[in-house]
């Protein structure tokens, strides 16, 4: 799995490259072909001569008291890439992705669908080579400080002992400054383990009567480790919000859970999660024209996530909620 993760920068490069090689005038198609191959294999090369070096390069100067720089481009990396909507947003309505029955929310609009492209996730990147911190990167349309008036919020669930069921929601205030910092972080949890009701993911038949995210672990550096964790802007890039972890928190380098990337400016009531176990299809409405009567978004608003992911394991059976590529293969 660590191999296909490299191969996300790897599969950028080459699209570049293809970009670059396409805008020539000069040459022939075979000569352009034979060029981006050489240049695909110094890359892989480059990659894997870089792999066994990386680690112990960015062990050296990691501090396990506060996050640093470690995206390196060579540092193995998990993508999650998510639909974003500012080709219909003119239309008053989503691009699709929209999926209340497995919990995929693509609802980056206020209640009178006007777009909020601060919230708009693009992608989430997950890098776990540091031996103290697990950084999450994540991508909106438009920077989020633009939504300062809204007030939103950014984060990560995780599954950690991988039962379809959420134990942990981190999350950040924005905007922030490109300085890492614990102000404005929330890490809660569940104290009745019944996150997901009855059926885990999925909605359930009756509208649950679970806590949600009820207990509260840590708060702007107040909790049983100060440093746990830590957020900022990219100093590199203003639509990038970056979170990062302590690695013991979801057991070391080796720890396995399940997680999902959140933004949110409307709905922020953590002790609804999930949303479809705590509102019904009426109540929230849809994003989607196409689904009559159900449109426009209600209830739920202003709220954009990812699928859920596996970090550290491949799925061994059928887990809801997961992307199609990550479902193992019935036989």
């Amino acid at each position: 799995m660590e191999y296909l993760w490299c191969l996300t920068y790897y599969e950028e490069a080459v699209l570049e490259i293809k970009s670059q090689l396409a805008k020539e005038s000069g040459g022939n198609m075979r000569q352009n072909k034979m060029k981006l191959l050489n240049i695909i294999a110094i890359i892989m090369l480059l990659g894997l001569a870089l792999g066994s070096f990386s680690q112990t390069a960015m062990a050296a100067g990691s501090d396990p008291n506060k996050p640093g720089d470690m995206w390196a481009r060579y540092m193995p990396i998990q993508a999650v890439h998510d639909q974003t909507n500012e080709i219909t947003a003119k239309d008053k309505q989503a691009f699709g992705g929209d999926v209340f029955g497995l919990g995929w929310y693509e609802r980056p609009f206020d209640q009178q669908m006007g777009y909020l492209p601060f919230i708009d996730i693009s992608k989430a990147l997950i890098g776990r080579e540091d031996p103290n911190w697990i950084y999450v990167q994540i991508f909106t349309v438009n920077p989020s400080t633009e939504g300062a008036a809204s007030k939103p919020l950014f984060g990560i669930e995780l599954d950690t002992d991988i039962d379809n069921r959420g134990e942990f929601l981190m999350t950040a205030t924005a905007p922030r400054s490109t300085e890492w910092t614990t102000e404005g972080i929330m890490v809660l949890a569940n104290s009745d383990n019944m996150v997901g009701g009855v059926n885990p993911v999925l909605p359930d038949k009756k509208l649950a009567e679970n806590k949600g995210y009820d207990k509260e672990i840590f708060n702007a550096g107040k909790g049983d480790d100060a440093n746990l964790v830590w957020a900022r802007i990219s100093p590199k890039d203003p639509k990038v919000f970056e979170i990062a972890f302590k690695n013991s928190f979801i057991g070391g380098a080796k720890g396995k859970f399940i997680y999902s990337v959140w933004a949110l400016a409307g709905m922020q009531d953590m002790a609804k999660f999930d949303f479809n176990d705590h509102f019904t299809r009426e109540d929230v409405g849809s994003p989607l024209k196409a689904d009559g009567k159900l449109y426009p978004i209600k209830s739920l608003w202003g709220v954009d996530n990812t699928s859920r992911i596996p970090s550290g394991f491949v799925p061994t059976r059928l887990m809801p909620g997961m992307p199609v590529s990550f479902q193992p293969i019935q036989q």
